[in-house]
């Protein structure tokens, strides 16, 4: 989560939420959310699983279509 805080941060384009899925299970359902850490690019599930920083960015990048 840090690491998508401090990409919001750096661009007013990027927003970043943490949410605890167990507590919000609705939400997670309907983003596909199955294991954590998950990520979700525009409102759709990109990936599960802790990266590395390049990586993180990279699929940010990817999922967002840049």
């Amino acid at each position: 989560m840090l690491l998508a805080y401090r990409l919001a941060l750096a661009s007013p384009r990027i927003t970043a939420r943490g949410i605890e899925a167990s507590e919000f299970a609705v939400d997670a359902d309907r983003h596909g959310v199955h294991a954590v850490p998950a990520i979700v690019v525009d409102d759709r599930y990109a990936w599960a699983g802790a990266v590395p920083e390049a990586a993180f960015v990279e699929r940010v990048l990817e999922a967002a279509g840049t």
